[in-house]
């Protein structure tokens, strides 16, 4: 049986933004605020993207089997419902209505999800959030070269680090093996690591995210560079390569875990480099070694 309609509005959307939502037509709305039909376009398409795609993930923090799966879509339900509310209060500026139902294509892809069997969800569940994500970068990429708005520009440019990072974390989880159930029981190695409470704590309103970059051309551009010379280094581990970097009124921060210690010093040379070293706070963090069976 299929789920009833699923409207646009997750709760916590609803609370941060619902003022913001429905804006009435009013023909005395300034000039300066309207925008062209491609970036009024851009903003309501998003907006109902994002909001559908934190539905999708509430679902999958609820049913994935794996740590690591469970873990990535409550990363995705907390940094989506913060940039829909950012969006949102954008739309409200621009005059820009957004709709309040979900369309059909998004309401039947959750359909299709929320009846997945068992052993099928958590390789569906990245599908979709990959298949969603590409597309998303896309048109982001488009928004943040061609928006005619100045503003609807810099915030495309500042959402795409984080958007990239969830794609390639998609896929990786994607690519890497499955780990059944009871395998620690059965003597199995778990090959995933436990990084559960450091995300939570990144994901704490109290620390810093990527979606706390800032708007700012030179803060993006900092940030894309760093991330363009981390990934021009050889030999890194994935969790180097996926490092959190947040670039705000200057100031760099380098957040996540990496392997050892060398990377660590690695990323922190790459920021102190291309930001200014006193503005550079290298956080991240070293994995402990995991115990021998």
């Amino acid at each position: 049986m299929k789920s009833p309609k699923i409207t646009l509005l997750s709760t916590a959307a609803l609370a941060l933004g619902a003022s913001l939502l429905l804006i009435p037509n009013s023909r005395a709305v300034d000039e300066k605020t309207k925008l062209n039909s491609a970036d009024e376009k851009f903003i309501q398409e998003e907006a109902a993207a994002g909001v559908a795609l934190v539905k999708l993930a509430e679902l999958g923090a609820k049913r994935a089997s794996r740590a690591d799966v469970k873990d990535f879509a409550g990363m995705i339900v907390a940094d989506h419902t913060k940039a829909n509310a950012e969006l949102a209060t954008l739309a409200g500026s621009k005059s820009v209505e957004l709709s309040s139902e979900v369309d059909s294509k998004h309401a039947d892809t959750y359909d299709e999800l929320e009846t997945e069997n068992e052993k099928d969800f958590d390789k569906e569940f990245l599908s979709v959030i990959v298949s969603g994500h590409k597309k998303c970068v896309k048109n982001f990429e488009d928004a943040a070269e061609d928006a005619e708005d100045s503003e609807v520009k810099l915030w495309a440019a500042k959402m795409l680090p984080a958007l990239k990072s969830h794609l390639q974390k998609a896929e990786e989880l994607s690519s890497a093996p499955t780990v059944k159930t009871g395998a620690a029981a059965s003597g199995i190695a778990s090959t995933e690591p436990d990084n559960t409470a450091r995300n939570m704590r990144d994901r704490d309103a109290k620390n810093l995210t990527p979606l706390d970059q800032g708007n700012s051309q030179t803060d993006i551009d900092t940030t894309a560079e760093i991330r363009k010379n981390i990934l021009n280094l050889e030999d890194l581990s994935i969790n180097a390569r996926n490092v959190k970097i947040i670039t705000s009124g200057g100031r760099v921060t380098l957040r996540g875990p990496v392997n050892t210690a060398e990377e660590k010093r690695l990323i922190g040379e790459i920021a102190n480099r291309l930001a200014t070293p006193e503005l550079a706070d290298n956080q991240l963090e070293v994995k402990s070694a995991e115990p021998a069976n």
